[in-house]
């Protein structure tokens, strides 16, 4: 079983217990897309630091020593938005959120793996004001629908793509945001090219080039593509320096 299907039996098998939970749920609207969409109005790159303890690809960044002090650094730099990854497969809890939240007032997306509407309500009540939905992992059916609820309930939503396939399988979702994930999830192989050939289908919205981002292949995916935003986890989790890091590439 690769690492990508054992993630989403552990969500499945989660469910029961979330089930038993009752959230009271606030519908206030996210300013999570407004901020992205606020950077690339003015010409900037609209970047999404991202906090990971480790992930299966990667045993642990060498510049991580506790979430406070990233949250800290994220929020003294010009990114825009900042991801908490809470699956337990990459360091993450739900309680990294509330963390977050108590250190910045930027936006926070919470990256999971997100199967069902109770997993939306959870994160809604731990402070996202934004959640990420893989395409991979939803049927056509099942995508629309937690998309439907998450902006229902006052989430933006970042949908995640990785082939043309995918493409067609969000067509009918008015999505607003879409990321392109440059790593395949289940070989865990990384693709920057990935990024520029699918931004060339999608239309009439923002791509997020997602996995492998760095200073050295930042500028060839904005010159090769309408893309301009961005979510980074490892090249900013390796820097000594992240504030300085995330500056130079706010406007490269």
């Amino acid at each position: 079983m690769n690492i990508l299907d054992k993630i989403v039996k552990e969500k499945t098998n989660h469910l029961k217990y979330l089930k038993q939970k009752k959230y009271k749920i606030k519908k206030n609207k996210s300013s999570f897309y407004r901020s992205i969409e606020k950077e690339i109005r003015k010409g900037n790159n609209a970047l999404i630091a991202e906090f990971k303890r480790f992930s299966p690809s990667i045993d642990k960044f060498k510049e991580i020593k506790f979430l406070q002090n990233t949250i800290s650094d994220y929020d003294k730099s010009d990114c825009c938005c900042i991801s908490i990854l809470t699956d337990k497969n990459f360091g993450g809890s739900l309680n990294d959120l509330i963390i977050a939240k108590k250190l910045t007032s930027k936006p926070l997306i919470r990256k999971d793996f997100i199967i069902n509407k109770k997993q939306i309500e959870e994160s809604k009540q731990y402070g996202a004001d934004a959640i990420l939905l893989i395409a991979k992992i939803l049927t056509k059916k099942n995508l629309t629908q937690l998309y439907n609820y998450s902006i229902s309930i006052g989430l933006d939503v970042l949908i995640e793509i990785e082939n043309k396939n995918e493409v067609k399988k969000i067509a009918d979702v008015n999505a607003k945001l879409v990321g392109i994930n440059n790593r395949n999830l289940r070989e865990q192989k990384i693709d920057i090219n990935k990024s520029i050939e699918l931004a060339n289908i999608l239309k009439k919205t923002i791509i997020v080039s997602e996995s492998g981002v760095n200073k050295k292949n930042i500028k060839s995916i904005k010159k090769n593509s309408n893309i301009s935003s961005f979510l980074i986890g490892g090249s900013i989790l390796n820097q000594k320096n992240k504030v300085s890091y995330i500056n130079s590439l706010y406007l490269s």
